[in-house]
């Protein structure tokens, strides 16, 4: 996996926990461990709820998240 592809990734998760979690939208003010156990118990409770809600109600919000595939530029074979 390519960085780019790795990183749009993580952006889209991140996405998905901040439209569940408002205490991940604002900055934070917390100390570091304290803001991580904040972090980790968002992602718990976020992969608690989709394992356990038949239909959840983000999933239709997470649909438009998904961007669209985008072919990499090939590389002339310069000979």
């Amino acid at each position: 996996m390519r960085h780019s592809a790795a990183r749009n990734v993580i952006n889209r998760c991140l996405g998905m926990l901040k439209n569940r979690w408002a205490i991940l939208r604002s900055p934070s003010y917390y100390h570091v461990q304290t803001h991580n156990k904040i972090v980790v118990a968002c992602c718990l409770l976020h992969n608690l709820i989709r394992r356990e809600n038949a239909r959840d109600p983000l999933d239709d919000e997470a649909k438009n998240l998904v961007p669209e595939p985008v072919e990499e530029p090939v590389e002339d074979d310069p000979q």
